[in-house]
């Protein structure tokens, strides 16, 4: 094993995973800013301080690369030292996942109107995130990278919090989702295509917590979670906005036009006394994200399901 196998190799391994997302995140931000979306000015800070962040530490970690490989070069010793950027990647990292999990339970709440689930949920995210900072900010404070092991309890409540909220979240709001579903094809191809979003997203994010802890746990005084530290914080930042983008792909499904029985089909409906007709149909509208009611539509006292082998078009669910 050489010398720099568990300190030069793993920042360099991580950069490289963290550049590689930070250019999804990139794609997917100026996705979401061209494109029209009737979001609440909430959500739209909330997206900007995530790719603010993303950025910040994608160009913190490019001068700390640059730092240990070419300042310090012939300084080896250098690597003993905790030196400010490596605090602040780390600090960035739980920002990240509070503003992603925020965003995630606040839909689910919307989703299904349980309030003691979001006040679980919302304090098990906080206390993760802080926990997550007060680490970082205390590594930075210790300076010495041998003597990393003081903040190990931060850290194992940290990452052990983390995967479970997120786990969480992801079986809640899939569980929720498919709950959701209404006998429509378009409509149930787009909730589908919400669940394998949250499955995947949660089950990154999770992989890649445990996989912190463990490398912390196991190698506290080598840099080895910065393998899977530096990079996490984009996989939720890929979750978030691929959630928010893919509305309009969503909305193209549910917009495609379908061929409907002739009306004449339907001799019952020819009555002189029935102005108009409409059928009952359930939504999942966006503003009220996911939930769910039936909207019923009046022609004269009467209601229809939709008659068999005919299919009212849908408005794209939000997942």
């Amino acid at each position: 094993m050489g010398a720099f196998d568990l300190t030069i190799g793993p920042m360099l391994i991580g950069f490289s995973f963290n550049l590689y997302l930070y250019g999804f995140v990139l794609n997917q931000y100026l996705a979401y800013k061209t494109t029209r979306f009737n979001d609440p000015i909430w959500l739209r800070v909330l997206v900007a301080t995530s790719f603010v962040v993303d950025t910040s530490q994608t160009a913190v970690e490019l001068y700390a690369v640059w730092y240990f490989l070419v300042e310090n070069y012939t300084n080896p010793s250098v690597l003993n030292n905790i030196v400010w950027m490596l605090p602040f990647c780390c600090v960035t990292t739980p920002i990240s996942a509070l503003i992603v999990q925020t965003f995630l339970i606040t839909r689910l709440y919307r989703l299904t109107r349980r309030f003691w689930l979001y006040i679980i949920l919302t304090i098990a995210a906080v206390v993760a995130s802080m926990c997550g900072v007060i680490g970082c900010i205390w590594c930075g404070i210790i300076f010495d990278a041998t003597k990393l092991a003081a903040v190990t309890p931060l850290a194992i409540t940290w990452m052990s919090i983390l995967p479970i909220v997120d786990t969480a979240i992801t079986v809640t709001l899939s569980r929720a989702l498919w709950r959701s579903k209404t006998g429509f094809p378009k409509t149930n191809t787009i909730i589908h295509r919400c669940i394998r979003t949250s499955i995947q997203s949660g089950l990154f994010s999770s992989v890649t917590a445990i996989a912190i802890l463990a490398s912390f746990l196991f190698w506290s005084n080598a840099y080895t979670n910065l393998i899977f530290g530096w990079p996490s914080g984009r996989i939720y930042s890929n979750s978030l906005l691929y959630t928010l983008v893919a509305r309009k792909e969503h909305a193209e499904i549910a917009n495609r036009t379908t061929e409907a029985q002739d009306i004449g089909s339907f001799p019952f409906l020819s009555s002189p006394h029935i102005s108009s007709i409409r059928f009952q149909r359930e939504t999942v509208t966006d503003e009220n994200v996911l939930d769910n009611a039936a909207k019923t539509s009046l022609g004269r006292d009467i209601i229809f399901p939709p008659p068999k082998g005919m299919e009212v078009s849908q408005p794209a669910p939000t997942c």
